[in-house]
């Protein structure tokens, strides 16, 4: 079949989107199909490009001109051997001796870490501008249209009956939460990651793009993003859409010429102080509690809440017993050792989870020093690609502080429904850092 790994590429961009959130299988069958498929008809390439991009634990260096610069990192699989090496040591060790370990660890680091990785580097033979405008037009699609079976699931006939009704329902119970659909479930936050991921690709296509009609249609997108976001009602993925929105913003407004920047500040402002004006009882209700969490932490009171309290008791029971985890980690026992501490704390909400509410801190307990710096390379790589080569890519930059935020509230890049996007997009922004860049500028 003519372009096989073109149509694969856009049927898995179309599954990284939220519907591979329930068909994991699936998404991992088409991205190990098209992985295999890129290496045998692209083998000598291949193998050029797995020397080319250095992935993993790698040591930023100094920056030098570009041409000259070598990257100082490490070989391919190279955090997976320490993961086994580690594992091993810990399971041997009998230091957990009557705890059970929580396995996974590795299908998870496989599939993602080594799976995708190798499929996006396998994509550098063939990927051109054309292409990656259409895999981030299939991701847009592929959210858009999850959300809105989902809100016809969440709504049903009641939205041609009593559509304000079957509005205020979904605000307070913020898009149905976690949900369960279609045989899978579907996680609250991760569903807030994609929709504003899919926000920012929406807005700058309609930056980018000169016909009137796209330009429309862009923005349509954008505006319905937006909304789906505010449904959520989830404070760290708003504010992460919100830090995203600025940087690339920083990037639109130098191009514009004096009459269109107020133009621009004035249609902000209107928009900003219409949803102010016309925003959802479950806003004010998600501003009060976390005003009171505020005032309960000051007053030392960490018994109760369910947002700010819990994070802070999670943290604080975390790092009260730093020494046994700060440098080794905690490998596989990680969930069942910290939910003691959880228990110890007194605070019911904390008690009931196993995670920490934070993608950083949350690797650091399983692997250690390493397993942070690990997890730290993949946001640290795109950015120091561009600042050597100083091509910035402002979609790419704003993507990846929403991304980098929103995993300081939430552990997005250990839940199988996020950490494939976030890794898919961090990966891209870096493999693929010449053509991002030149989607901004091809019209300069």
């Amino acid at each position: 079949m003519k372009n096989l790994e073109s149509k694969l590429f856009l049927l898995i961009a179309f599954f990284i989107g939220t519907w591979g959130a329930l068909f994991h299988a699936m998404q991992t069958g088409l991205i190990a199909l098209g992985l295999i498929y890129n290496i045998v008809k692209y083998k000598d390439d291949f193998v050029r490009n797995i020397k080319k991009y250095k992935y993993y634990v790698a040591i930023p260096v100094i920056c030098k001109e570009y041409k000259k610069y070598q990257d100082f990192g490490g070989i391919p699989g190279i955090y997976i051997f320490y993961s086994a090496v580690h594992t091993l040591i810990i399971v041997t060790s009998g230091k957990y001796a009557g705890l059970k370990p929580g396995f996974g660890i590795f299908e998870k680091e496989f599939l993602v870490f080594l799976l995708g990785v190798l499929y996006v580097i396998s994509l550098k033979s063939f990927v051109s501008l054309r292409l990656l405008k259409q895999f981030l037009l299939c991701f847009c699609i592929s959210v858009l249209t999850f959300n809105l079976v989902m809100l016809f699931h969440l709504g049903g006939e009641n939205w041609f009956t009593a559509p304000q009704t079957v509005v205020q329902n979904l605000y307070a119970s913020r898009f149905g939460g976690t949900k369960h659909f279609l045989n899978g479930e579907v996680y609250l936050d991760a569903q807030a990651l994609q929709i504003y991921a899919a926000a920012l690709i929406a807005y700058f296509f309609g930056i980018i793009r000169t016909k009137m009609g796209e330009k429309v249609i862009a923005f349509t997108a954008f505006a319905l993003f937006v909304w789906l976001l505010s449904l959520t009602v989830t404070k760290s993925s708003i504010l992460s859409f919100l830090c995203g929105f600025v940087i690339f913003n920083l990037y639109f407004f130098r191009k514009l010429s004096v009459w269109q920047r107020w133009m621009f500040i004035g249609v902000i402002l209107l928009v900003g102080i219409s949803g102010y004006i016309f925003r959802p009882a479950s806003f004010d209700q998600r501003w009060i509690q976390l005003k009171q969490e505020i005032e309960d932490v000051n007053n030392g009171k960490l018994d109760g809440g369910s947002t700010l309290v819990p994070r802070i008791v999670f943290y604080q029971s975390c790092l009260k017993n730093i020494d046994s985890w700060g440098i080794w980690g905690l490998g596989v026992y990680t969930n069942v050792v910290s939910k003691q501490w959880y228990q110890a704390s007194g605070n019911r909400v904390v008690a009931s989870l196993t995670h920490s509410h934070n993608s950083y801190l949350q690797y650091w307990m399983l692997m250690g020093v390493v397993g942070l710096a690990f997890i730290l390379s993949w946001f640290v790589y795109p950015v120091k690609s561009m600042i050597c080569s100083k091509k910035y890519s402002f979609l790419a930059l704003s993507l990846l502080v929403a991304f980098f935020i929103d995993s300081n509230f939430e552990v997005l890049l250990i839940v199988n429904d996020a950490l494939p996007v976030v890794m898919f997009f961090l990966m891209m922004f870096y493999v693929f850092r010449d053509q991002f860049y030149a989607l901004e500028h091809e019209s300069d």
